[in-house]
C-alpha cells in the first residue's frame, strides 16, 4: 500500500468538482425552494382574490333582494367566498366580519361605508381576505422555514357596486324588437334598449345624449336614407347587452305585493286585502292606502263614475256636499295597490298617481285603455306621484296614454299610442316587443322616478 504524503496530498487535484458540484446544487436547490415558495404564495393570493371577487358580487346580488337581509347576504357571500378557496383553512381566510356593506366613490375611486350628498355615492360592498399569523393561516412555505419564514401574510380584497343601466331606468327596454314609427323626438338621456334590434322609421330626432342600443348595431332596422332621415341617430347608437332580470322577477314580486311581505309602497297602511268583485268598478271603489285584490272571472273595467247618483250611495264632485273632497278629481285612483288576475280594462280618463297594479293574467290585453289612460301625475317630473302596472301578460293602450314617472314591467308585449307631449319619464320593460308610437316627444326626467321597481345589476369596481 502507498503511503501519501502530506505534501502529495496537498497537491492532488482529483476530486475538484465535487466540492464545485455540491455549492452549485446547494445553490439550485434554495433558489428551487425559494421559487416554489413565492409560486405558492402568489397561486394563494390568486385564489383569493378570486373568492373574494366572487363573494363581493354574491353579496351585492344578494342584498338586491329586498326579501334577503344585509346579515343574511353577508352569511352567504362568506359561504360562497369558503366554497372557492376549497381549503381547510378556508372559513378563517373571509369571514361574515369580512364583508362591509357601503358605498362607492365614483369621483374619488374609493370605498366609504358613510353616505355623502356631495359625493358621486353608489351602493357597494367590500369583501376582504387574509392569511396571516394572526388568524393562524399563513401561506405555508417549505424552504422559507429555514430562514424563520414560516409562512407569507397575504391580505386583498374586492369591492363591487350595484348600478342601474340608463336604458332600465327611463326609458324604453324589451327582449324583442322596439319598433316605433315617424316623427318622435327623443330628449337627451333618453334611451331605447331592444335584445334583438330597434326598428325606426324617419323624421325622429335623437337629442345629443340620446341613446340608442342594441348587442348588435347592424341589425338596426331603418329606411336605406334612415339616417339622414332620423337627425342624431348614427350619434345615438351603442353596443350593450342587459339582461332584463326584472322580467323573471314579475311572479314574485306580485305574491310579495299579495302577502304584504314586499314592494307594497309606504303609502299603503292597511295590507289586509280588500276583495273587490264584479266586472265593473269605477274609481271611487278604491280609498287611499289600501291594498285590493279583484276577484274578477273574465275580465274588469275601471271607470270614471258619471258626475251623478252612482245609484249605489255614492256621490260625485257635482252632488257631493261642498267639503275638502270636493277638490278631489274623482278619475284619480291614488294611493292603492291593486292586484288582479283578469285583464283589466282602464276607461276613457282614468289617472293613477302613487299606485301600482299588478295582475298574473297571461292575457296579451291584461291591462288596456281605449283611451286617455295616464300613469303618474303630470308634476313636471317632481319627486313622488308616480304610478307602476306590472303584469304576467302585455298591456296595449289605442290612444293617448301619457307617462309622467310611468312604469310598465310586462312579460309579453307592450303596445301604445301617446299624446304628442305626453311622455315625460316613462320606464317601460318588455319579456317581448314594444311596439310605440308617432309624433310625439320621449321627454326624460332624470328625477321623479325614484319610486321605479327594478333590480340592480353589479360590476366589480376594485
Amino acid at each position: 500500500m502507498n503511503r501519501v504524503t502530506i505534501t502529495e496530498f496537498t497537491a492532488e487535484e482529483d476530486g475538484v468538482i465535487t466540492q464545485l458540484s455540491l455549492f452549485w446544487t446547494i445553490l439550485f436547490l434554495a433558489v428551487g425552494s425559494l421559487a416554489l415558495d413565492v409560486s405558492n404564495g402568489y397561486r394563494n393570493r390568486v385564489v383569493m382574490q378570486d373568492a373574494a371577487d366572487a363573494a363581493a358580487l354574491g353579496a351585492m346580488y344578494l342584498s338586491s333582494d329586498p326579501l334577503i337581509t344585509k346579515d343574511e347576504a353577508k352569511t352567504r357571500a362568506a359561504q360562497l367566498a369558503h366554497s372557492n378557496l376549497a381549503s381547510d383553512d378556508g372559513t378563517s381566510v373571509i369571514t361574515k366580519d369580512d364583508v362591509t356593506f357601503g358605498y362607492y366613490d365614483a369621483t374619488n375611486h374609493r370605498f366609504v361605508t358613510d353616505y355623502a350628498e356631495d359625493l358621486d355615492l353608489s351602493p357597494a360592498v367590500r369583501v376582504m381576505a387574509h392569511r396571516t399569523t394572526e388568524r393562524a393561516n399563513a401561506a405555508p412555505t417549505f424552504f422559507g422555514k429555514v430562514i424563520g419564514q414560516d409562512g407569507w401574510q397575504i391580505n386583498t380584497g374586492a369591492v363591487a357596486e350595484a348600478y342601474q343601466p340608463a336604458c332600465l331606468t327611463e326609458g324604453l327596454a324589451a327582449k324583442g324588437v322596439i319598433d316605433l314609427q315617424s316623427g318622435n323626438s327623443f330628449a337627451s338621456g333618453f334611451c331605447l334598449y331592444a335584445a334583438q334590434y330597434v326598428s325606426l322609421n324617419q323624421n325622429n330626432l335623437f337629442e345629443s345624449g340620446a341613446i340608442v342600443s342594441m348587442p348588435d348595431t347592424s341589425k338596426l332596422d331603418i329606411p336605406a336614407s334612415g339616417f339622414k332621415q332620423n337627425d342624431g341617430l348614427q350619434e345615438a347608437l351603442r353596443t350593450s347587452f342587459y339582461k332584463l332580470r326584472i322580467i323573471d322577477r314579475i311572479p314574485k314580486i306580485i305574491e310579495s305585493m299579495r302577502d304584504g311581505t314586499g314592494y307594497l309602497p309606504s303609502y299603503i297602511t292597511n295590507k289586509s286585502p280588500t276583495v273587490l268583485t264584479g266586472t265593473k268598478l269605477d274609481t271611487t271603489d278604491f280609498t287611499p292606502g289600501n291594498l285590493y285584490v279583484l276577484n274578477c272571472n273574465s275580465s274588469v273595467t275601471i271607470s270614471v263614475p258619471n258626475k251623478t247618483d252612482t245609484g249605489n250611495g255614492k256621490k260625485s264632485a257635482d252632488t257631493a256636499d261642498t267639503t275638502a273632497e270636493e277638490t278631489t278629481d274623482p278619475a284619480v285612483i291614488s294611493e292603492v295597490a291593486v292586484i288582479a288576475d283578469c285583464p283589466v280594462k282602464f276607461g276613457n280618463g282614468v289617472a293613477l298617481e302613487n299606485a301600482i297594479f299588478a295582475n298574473t293574467s297571461t292575457d296579451d290585453r291584461s291591462f288596456s285603455a281605449p283611451q286617455g289612460l295616464r300613469i303618474g301625475r303630470d308634476d313636471n317630473c317632481a319627486p313622488d306621484g308616480g304610478a307602476k302596472l306590472i303584469t304576467m301578460g302585455g298591456v296595449s293602450s289605442a290612444a293617448k296614454i301619457s307617462f309622467f314617472g310611468g312604469q310598465i314591467l310586462a312579460v309579453k308585449d307592450v303596445s301604445f299610442s301617446a299624446q304628442a307631449e305626453g311622455i315625460e319619464g316613462v320606464a317601460i320593460v318588455s319579456g317581448g316587443k314594444i311596439d310605440g308610437t308617432s309624433n310625439s316627444r320621449f321627454g326624460h326626467c332624470d328625477t321623479g322616478m325614484e319610486g321605479n321597481i327594478e333590480m340592480s345589476y353589479f360590476r366589480l369596481r376594485m
